[in-house]
């Protein structure tokens, strides 16, 4: 018997549109891996929808080490087991330094509200630090890793 296909929402924030491109870059990879990837705003993401996905990734500009605010209460807005039985994974875009600091905080708030988080995650430098100003673009690599973070995350579900 064969299962409904996986889907996946793809959720993120972004000023200067570097966290949108790493987002829309997961999914891609998520969709080489058979997953029906869904990218939204995370202003556009309701709670009740989440219910309709058993992967999440979650992307996030990098402010001072920590996630961007508006997904920081997103996310602490759930209920406490609204991840709960979810794969997720975590993202970011950052032009200063400390990116992976923000994957550590973004990690800790999946678990907190149930997700299991199975990949670490992937820091992309990109931007102009303290700016916002577009700044210079993610390189093709980290792209690329993006990508892989989305295929291996569809084959982790």
């Amino acid at each position: 018997m064969f299962g409904k296909k996986k889907k996946a929402l793809v959720v993120y924030h972004t000023k200067t549109g570097h966290t949108a491109e790493a987002a829309e870059a997961v999914a891609r990879g998520l969709k080489a891996g058979k997953i029906d990837a869904t990218v939204k705003n995370v202003s556009e993401a309701r709670p009740d929808e989440l219910e309709d996905y058993s992967i999440i990734a979650v992307g996030s500009p990098t402010r001072g080490a920590r996630p961007a605010r508006k997904v920081k209460r997103f996310i602490k807005g759930l209920d406490r087991k609204a991840l709960k039985g979810k794969k997720a994974t975590v993202f970011s875009a950052y032009a200063g330094f400390r990116g992976k600091a923000t994957l550590r905080r973004l990690r800790r708030l999946l678990r907190r509200r149930g997700a299991k988080v199975v990949l670490r995650g992937v820091a992309v430098k990109a931007g102009a630090p303290l700016s916002l100003w577009k700044g210079p673009q993610a390189s093709p690599e980290d792209v690329a890793r993006l990508e892989e973070l989305g295929r291996k995350l569809a084959r982790k579900a």
